[in-house]
């Protein structure tokens, strides 16, 4: 806290410009705080991933619990989710690239209308498992109240990372947190 010491020295400034420059410099640090890697509620992250049953878009019906012994990565979306198109483009290379190492990649439409979410999960043309949520249920298991929102389970079935949201370049954070599974 230098900074502040050299405010309360200075004779040239004010108790009410000393109390704004303190202020602000309590703002900036506050404003730029690094924010939690895992921003998960607390009940979730480290403790067993729910397990779902959920028909994919093939046909098929995928149990979470199959993957034990991989490294999973759940992407819960909606069509509607404002970067839904560039993470799902984006899971998808990561699934080309780690597929082989033992990266299972699923995306979940927890979408209301199944049939819009299956026809824009057709239009994307992404290689991973597509699966539907027909009822609420998964999104209460999983906490979910924003979209998108992405999970990494162990190969023990215990989840490790949420992330809530996408941007470019997250997809570099994703691969750091992957690779970093693959090899436990």
């Amino acid at each position: 806290m230098r900074f502040c010491s050299v405010i309360e020295e200075s004779p040239r400034v004010g108790v009410l410009q000393r109390l704004l420059l303190v202020g602000s410099a309590m703002l900036i640090a506050v404003t730029f705080a690094p924010a939690p890697a895992s921003a998960a509620p607390a009940t979730l992250v480290g403790k067993a991933a729910p397990d779902f049953v959920l028909r994919a878009l093939d046909g098929r019906n995928l149990r979470l619990s199959e993957f034990r012994g991989q490294v999973v990565l759940v992407n819960f979306w909606a069509r509607w989710g404002g970067d839904t198109r560039e993470q799902m483009h984006a899971l998808d290379r990561i699934n080309s690239t780690y597929e082989r190492a033992g990266l299972v990649v699923l995306g979940v439409s927890v979408d209301e209308d199944v049939g819009r979410a299956r026809e824009f999960a057709k239009g994307m043309g992404v290689s991973y498992p597509m699966l539907f949520d027909d009822e609420p249920n998964l999104g209460k298991d999983y906490m979910l109240q924003k979209m998108p929102v992405t999970i990494l389970v162990d190969r023990a079935g215990v989840v490790r990372y949420w992330i809530v949201g996408f941007k470019r370049g997250d997809e570099s954070a994703y691969v750091d947190q992957i690779r970093e599974l693959l090899r436990e």
